[in-house]
């Protein structure tokens, strides 16, 4: 078969069609579907970039974060008290508070039962001054603006916050004891304690002080010597003798109680709070390191 000038003309341009559909659908095609596909993972990968630059730029402020919360721990620590076994704060109370120079110069006992209980947890709540808000039909009549209803908010507002923050749990000591002790000593006992928790910037608390007798038989002697002079001059009414015992002066006298010295019961607790321990932080940063290749290769630590 024998193609005229034209009919070649057209196979060529046909051919070269064809050819070119080929070389477009067999290889640029697929080229500009993966150009297509980079380009897309380029972006994604650039966004994810920038997000972890945006972090890591953001180090040093992080960093001064953690050191200032760390700092803040710290100082919030000082203001409790080393943590101690029930030996440790036994040593504690008789070295600092109860056998002392004084007290042995003024003859104080301990009296009956002395307990020194083990490390525990105790809550320590929120101390807040609750203000007596006082409302009644005339008062809410009178606001006619919402004046006073503010106030009254205004004026709780501290205490609302704190009633609302929860108590926190710490460590804990506790210790009992009784004291035969004059007025003097209980005071100076008292605050010693309250001198020590601030000098030491300890967390420590007198819980309760009870007293068998308020005026620490302060006037025994004299009762005793008037009730003595009494019985001489009123004798006995046959015998003419003085009587040979007076229930009141052996009630008052009995188990060594001594004028101006009486039985001080003192409830002592000691707070412990963990320190904090020091934060790893990391390395100073420096921006300029993604200057270089460098950063490519280096380790976190």
């Amino acid at each position: 078969m024998k193609f005229g000038y034209r009919d070649r003309i057209i196979l060529l341009i046909v051919c070269i069609v064809v050819i070119f559909a080929v070389g477009i659908f067999v290889f640029i095609k697929p080229k500009w579907e993966d150009l297509n596909n980079h380009q897309d993972s380029l972006k994604t990968a650039q966004e994810d970039w920038d997000k972890k630059r945006k972090n890591y730029d953001q180090i040093t402020t992080r960093q001064g974060v953690i050191q200032r919360k760390y700092d803040e721990s710290v100082v919030l620590a000082e203001g409790f008290s080393p943590e101690m076994s029930s030996v440790e704060l036994d040593e504690f109370l008789r070295k600092e508070f109860l056998n002392t120079e004084k007290h042995q110069k003024d003859e104080v006992e301990v009296r009956g039962a002395y307990s020194v209980s083990d490390e525990a947890t105790a809550s320590l709540s929120y101390y807040y001054y609750t203000p007596n808000v006082i409302t009644y039909p005339l008062l809410e009549s009178a606001d006619l603006d919402g004046s006073l209803a503010d106030a009254a908010k205004e004026k709780r507002k501290t205490t609302d916050f704190l009633s609302s923050r929860s108590s926190q749990a710490v460590g804990s000591g506790r210790s009992t004891f009784t004291l035969r002790i004059n007025r003097e000593d209980t005071m100076a006992l008292l605050d010693a304690v309250n001198a020590y928790a601030e000098s030491h910037k300890d967390a420590m608390m007198i819980n309760s002080v009870t007293l068998a007798k308020c005026d620490f038989n302060e006037d025994l002697e004299t009762d005793k010597k008037g009730n003595a002079n009494q019985q001489l001059e009123q004798g006995d009414d046959q015998t003419g003798l003085p009587p040979q015992n007076n229930n009141n002066n052996a009630a008052a006298t009995e188990d060594g109680v001594k004028a101006g010295y009486t039985d001080v019961t003192i409830e002592y607790t000691v707070y412990y709070i963990q320190e904090p321990t020091q934060p790893y932080i990391g390395d100073p940063y420096d921006a300029a390191i993604w200057n270089g290749e460098e950063w490519r290769t280096k380790v976190a630590k």
